[in-house]
Protein backbone atom coordinates (compact mmCIF):
# COMPACT_ATOMS: atom_id res chain seq x y z
CA UNK A 1 0.00 0.00 0.00
CA UNK A 2 1.28 3.43 -0.86
CA UNK A 3 0.71 6.51 1.21
CA UNK A 4 -1.89 7.73 -1.29
CA UNK A 5 -3.94 4.58 -0.79
CA UNK A 6 -3.64 4.88 3.00
CA UNK A 7 -4.71 8.50 3.04
CA UNK A 8 -7.70 7.84 0.79
CA UNK A 9 -8.97 5.09 3.07
CA UNK A 10 -8.40 7.10 6.26
CA UNK A 11 -11.40 8.58 8.02
CA UNK A 12 -12.17 12.24 7.42
CA UNK A 13 -11.11 13.31 10.94
CA UNK A 14 -7.69 11.69 10.42
CA UNK A 15 -7.17 13.59 7.18
CA UNK A 16 -7.84 16.91 8.93
CA UNK A 17 -5.40 16.39 11.81
CA UNK A 18 -2.63 18.31 10.05
CA UNK A 19 -4.98 21.17 9.23
CA UNK A 20 -6.01 21.55 12.87
CA UNK A 21 -2.47 22.40 13.91
CA UNK A 22 -2.20 24.98 11.14
CA UNK A 23 -5.45 26.68 12.09
CA UNK A 24 -4.87 26.84 15.83
CA UNK A 25 -1.10 27.17 16.28
CA UNK A 26 -1.30 30.88 17.17
CA UNK A 27 -3.75 30.39 20.03
CA UNK A 28 -1.90 29.77 23.23
CA UNK A 29 -3.64 28.28 26.18
CA UNK A 30 -3.27 30.44 29.26
CA UNK A 31 -4.16 29.51 32.78
CA UNK A 32 -6.88 31.66 34.32
CA UNK A 33 -5.53 35.00 35.49
CA UNK A 34 -7.86 35.09 38.47
CA UNK A 35 -5.16 34.10 40.98
CA UNK A 36 -2.74 36.60 39.48
CA UNK A 37 -5.23 39.39 40.15
CA UNK A 38 -5.99 38.14 43.67
CA UNK A 39 -2.30 38.01 44.63
CA UNK A 40 -1.69 41.44 43.17
CA UNK A 41 -4.60 42.85 45.19
CA UNK A 42 -3.25 41.24 48.39
CA UNK A 43 0.28 42.59 47.80
CA UNK A 44 -1.06 46.06 47.05
CA UNK A 45 -3.02 46.08 50.32
CA UNK A 46 0.14 45.06 52.20
CA UNK A 47 2.15 47.71 50.36
CA UNK A 48 -0.49 50.34 51.12
CA UNK A 49 -0.17 49.54 54.82
CA UNK A 50 3.66 49.73 54.70
CA UNK A 51 3.74 53.00 52.73
CA UNK A 52 1.47 54.67 55.27
CA UNK A 53 3.45 53.34 58.26
CA UNK A 54 6.86 54.58 57.05
CA UNK A 55 6.53 58.08 58.64
CA UNK A 56 5.99 56.47 62.05
CA UNK A 57 9.21 54.44 61.76
CA UNK A 58 11.44 57.56 61.70
CA UNK A 59 13.93 56.12 59.23
CA UNK A 60 16.99 58.32 58.88
CA UNK A 61 17.08 58.16 55.06
CA UNK A 62 13.49 59.45 54.68
CA UNK A 63 13.36 63.24 54.62
CA UNK A 64 10.43 65.61 55.19
CA UNK A 65 9.25 65.45 51.59
CA UNK A 66 7.91 61.94 52.11
CA UNK A 67 4.69 63.32 53.60
CA UNK A 68 4.29 65.50 50.49
CA UNK A 69 4.49 62.53 48.10
CA UNK A 70 2.47 60.14 50.26
CA UNK A 71 -0.74 61.08 48.46
CA UNK A 72 0.83 60.11 45.10
CA UNK A 73 1.95 56.75 46.47
CA UNK A 74 -1.54 56.11 47.88
CA UNK A 75 -3.19 57.17 44.61
CA UNK A 76 -0.91 54.86 42.62
CA UNK A 77 -1.70 51.91 44.88
CA UNK A 78 -5.43 52.75 44.71
CA UNK A 79 -5.31 52.75 40.89
CA UNK A 80 -3.53 49.38 40.92
CA UNK A 81 -6.05 47.97 43.40
CA UNK A 82 -9.03 49.24 41.40
CA UNK A 83 -7.68 48.06 38.05
CA UNK A 84 -6.87 44.59 39.37
CA UNK A 85 -10.28 44.36 41.01
CA UNK A 86 -11.99 45.30 37.74
CA UNK A 87 -9.84 42.80 35.84
CA UNK A 88 -10.76 40.15 38.41
CA UNK A 89 -14.47 40.86 37.93
CA UNK A 90 -14.37 41.37 34.15
CA UNK A 91 -11.64 39.11 32.76
CA UNK A 92 -11.94 40.39 29.22
CA UNK A 93 -9.22 41.33 26.78
CA UNK A 94 -10.18 45.00 26.51
CA UNK A 95 -10.49 45.36 30.30
CA UNK A 96 -7.07 43.79 30.81
CA UNK A 97 -5.40 46.20 28.37
CA UNK A 98 -7.32 49.19 29.73
CA UNK A 99 -6.31 48.26 33.28
CA UNK A 100 -2.68 47.91 32.26
CA UNK A 101 -2.82 51.30 30.54
CA UNK A 102 -4.21 52.95 33.68
CA UNK A 103 -1.68 51.22 35.94
CA UNK A 104 1.21 52.19 33.65
CA UNK A 105 0.09 55.82 33.54
CA UNK A 106 -0.28 55.93 37.33
CA UNK A 107 3.18 54.41 37.76
CA UNK A 108 4.65 56.96 35.34
CA UNK A 109 3.14 59.86 37.31
CA UNK A 110 4.29 58.40 40.63
CA UNK A 111 7.85 57.90 39.36
CA UNK A 112 7.92 61.42 37.93
CA UNK A 113 6.89 62.88 41.31
CA UNK A 114 9.47 60.69 43.07
CA UNK A 115 12.12 61.91 40.63
CA UNK A 116 11.37 65.60 41.17
CA UNK A 117 10.68 65.54 44.92
CA UNK A 118 13.06 62.67 45.88
CA UNK A 119 12.11 61.96 49.51
CA UNK A 120 15.27 59.93 50.15
CA UNK A 121 18.60 61.15 51.55
CA UNK A 122 21.24 58.47 52.01
CA UNK A 123 24.14 60.86 52.63
CA UNK A 124 23.96 60.38 56.41
CA UNK A 125 24.34 56.59 56.19
CA UNK A 126 27.99 55.54 55.70
CA UNK A 127 28.46 53.50 52.53
CA UNK A 128 24.98 54.19 51.17
CA UNK A 129 25.56 57.60 49.56
CA UNK A 130 25.78 55.98 46.11
CA UNK A 131 21.99 55.55 46.28
CA UNK A 132 21.59 59.32 46.06
CA UNK A 133 22.76 59.29 42.45
CA UNK A 134 21.42 55.81 41.60
CA UNK A 135 17.76 56.40 42.56
CA UNK A 136 17.14 59.25 40.07
CA UNK A 137 18.53 57.03 37.29
CA UNK A 138 16.26 54.23 38.49
CA UNK A 139 13.26 56.59 38.48
CA UNK A 140 14.03 57.69 34.90
CA UNK A 141 14.38 54.07 33.80
CA UNK A 142 11.04 53.28 35.47
CA UNK A 143 9.37 56.20 33.68
CA UNK A 144 10.64 54.94 30.32
CA UNK A 145 9.41 51.42 31.05
CA UNK A 146 6.02 52.73 32.21
CA UNK A 147 5.62 54.89 29.10
CA UNK A 148 6.53 51.95 26.86
CA UNK A 149 4.05 49.78 28.74
CA UNK A 150 1.27 52.31 28.15
CA UNK A 151 2.10 52.56 24.45
CA UNK A 152 2.34 48.77 24.05
CA UNK A 153 -0.97 48.16 25.75
CA UNK A 154 -2.63 50.92 23.71
CA UNK A 155 -1.39 49.18 20.59
CA UNK A 156 -2.69 45.82 21.81
CA UNK A 157 -6.04 47.35 22.79
CA UNK A 158 -6.69 48.85 19.36
CA UNK A 159 -4.86 46.56 16.92
CA UNK A 160 -4.83 43.01 18.25
CA UNK A 161 -8.16 41.41 17.55
CA UNK A 162 -7.02 37.78 17.50
CA UNK A 163 -6.81 37.30 21.28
Amino acid sequence: MTTDETSSSAPRWAKQVDDYGKRCWHRERRPPRRWEYIWTIIWNIIFLYIVNKVPQWHLEFINGRYIVILWVLNANIAVHLGANLLMLILDMRWMRYLGKILMGAASFIMLMVLYYLNPFDFSQIPGWSWLDWFLPIFFIFGMVVSALSVLTNLWKLFFRWDR
